[in-house]
C-alpha cells in the first residue's frame, strides 16, 4: 500500500514530516557553537542526534532520557556505507548514485527498506522516497537529516517537499 510522505519546510532549519496528510513529527537542526545536532519529535517521543567519534563520522541518536537508541558508524574511513545499530539489529546505510544521489537503508539480508533519492520530473529535480514494508519513522528522520544537504544543493532552499512513497 502506497502512502504520500512529505517533508515540509516550516522555517529555517525546521521541517515537518507528514504521512498520508497526518503530521508524524518535526525535525529541528542546530549548528550552534560548531556543533551539528538535530532534534526529532516523532509521535510525542523526543530524540537528539549528535555526531561523535574522532572525525565526527559516527552518529548517535538518544531519547529524551539520554539512552542511546540508534548508533551509526562507518566500517572503513573511505567507505560509502555505514552500519546502523537499532533495537538489537544491524542495518546498512549506503550512499549510491542510481543515476542521481540516493541514500538507502538495507536490512541484514540486504533487502532495501527505505531510500531517499533524487529524480528529474518535468525538468525539475524532486526528492523521492521508496519504502518496502513497515519501518520505524526514526529511519525517515535520520535519512532526511543526512540527505537534506544533497536535496538543497540540487533543488535550492526554497522548496516544499512533496515526495511520493513507492512500494
Amino acid at each position: 500500500m502506497g502512502q504520500d510522505k512529505k517533508w515540509i519546510k516550516n522555517e529555517e532549519l525546521k521541517y515537518s514530516f507528514e504521512v498520508a496528510g497526518k503530521v508524524i513529527g518535526n525535525l529541528t537542526i542546530s549548528y550552534a557553537n560548531f556543533d551539528r545536532k538535530a532534534f526529532f519529535e516523532i509521535e510525542d517521543k523526543k530524540y537528539t542526534l549528535e555526531y561523535n567519534g574522532f572525525w565526527s563520522s559516527s552518529i548517535t541518536v538518544k531519547d529524551e532520557n539520554e539512552a542511546v537508541v540508534l548508533r551509526s558508524y562507518t566500517e572503513k574511513w573511505y567507505a560509502n556505507s555505514s552500519i546502523l545499530e537499532y533495537k538489537g539489529q544491524k542495518f546498512r546505510l549506503k550512499i549510491r548514485n542510481n543515476p542521481l544521489a540516493e541514500y538507502v537503508i538495507f536490512d541484514e539480508n540486504q533487502n532495501e527498506l527505505l531510500a531517499y533519492g533524487l529524480k528529474v520530473e518535468n525538468h525539475q529535480c524532486k526528492v523521492v522516497i521508496h519504502s518496502n514494508g513497515s519501518i520505524d519513522y526514526l529511519f525517515d528522520f535520520l535519512l532526511w537529516y543526512s540527505f537534506l544537504p544533497i536535496a538543497q544543493e540540487n533543488m535550492g532552499d526554497s522548496f516544499v517537499f512533496q515526495t511520493l512513497l513507492m512500494t
